[in-house]
């Protein structure tokens, strides 16, 4: 009788196994198991996947360089080129503004990045909704960025119609992909802002409003102020350069 209860346990424990390792394989191969089996394909999950990469890259890159893809007026630091939003060369001045809509400009470079990988995204759906059997109608794919609390915001403009058994049209696919760059954009504003009218800024007044905001403020020895902007929690950073109300080399306050 007790073997009989341990060969009834050992078989309970193997058929929980297996389970356990069909739910584990299910999880690793979903994609091709919808394809398989024909699931209903979603347009803004698939787009969201395929551009999310290269929106994260374009954001790692231009973080570091002050919102530019190929800055100009800039300084290396640490084998980066930091871009000056706030600069003049001149001693005892403050700097003159160099790019007054932080964001803006950071929206633009990321589209500029984001655009021909949204473009090649747009076709790549087409040919996964005709590889399924469907008549695939598209026009051109546009890409629209814009930088909002809490997220990123992709929008495809891609015209597409798709017929089966019945026909159905889409104009346009909004995908979001979590962010905390808008509060550091708008910082980052805010400081260029102080820099031009005083000279400087007093990086604590932001810190009581935005407890997950970490600043780093770097002077350097020619007057050039660095600084770098991140979220503790999701550990984006956007780093930028100024030199503001700068002495002289071997003056100081």
């Amino acid at each position: 009788m007790e073997l009989n209860k341990r060969g009834q346990v050992a078989i309970f424990v193997i058929v929980a196994i297996v389970i356990v390792g069909l739910i584990v394989l299910g999880v690793m191969f979903y994609p091709e198991i919808q394809g398989v089996l024909g699931v209903e394909l979603n347009p803004q999950s698939y787009l969201k996947g395929c551009v999310e990469p290269i929106v994260v890259e374009g954001v790692a890159l231009l973080s570091k360089q002050g919102g530019y893809q190929n800055p100009e007026g800039f300084i290396v630091h640490d084998g980066e080129k930091v871009k000056y939003l706030c600069y003049t060369n001149a001693d005892y001045e403050t700097c003159v503004v160099q790019e007054p809509a932080v964001k803006d400009r950071f929206e633009s470079e990321l589209k500029a990045i984001v655009e021909p990988r949204a473009v090649e995204c747009g076709r790549n759906l087409k040919a996964e909704y005709e590889s399924r059997g469907y008549g695939v109608s598209a026009g051109n794919v546009d890409a629209e960025v814009s930088i909002v609390p809490d997220k990123i915001g992709i929008k495809f403009v891609a015209p597409m119609t798709i017929t089966k058994d019945t026909s159905e049209t889409f104009r346009e696919f909004d995908v979001s992909i979590e962010s905390e760059m808008y509060e550091l954009l708008y910082t980052a504003q805010s400081i260029v802002d102080f820099e031009s009218e005083y000279g400087d800024s007093e990086t604590t007044l932001y810190l009581q409003y935005y407890p997950e905001l970490k600043i780093e403020k770097n002077k350097l020895g020619d007057g050039t102020t660095i600084y770098k902007l991140s979220n503790v929690i999701t550990e984006e950073e956007f780093t930028f350069a100024s030199r503001s109300l700068a002495w002289p080399p071997g003056y100081g306050v």
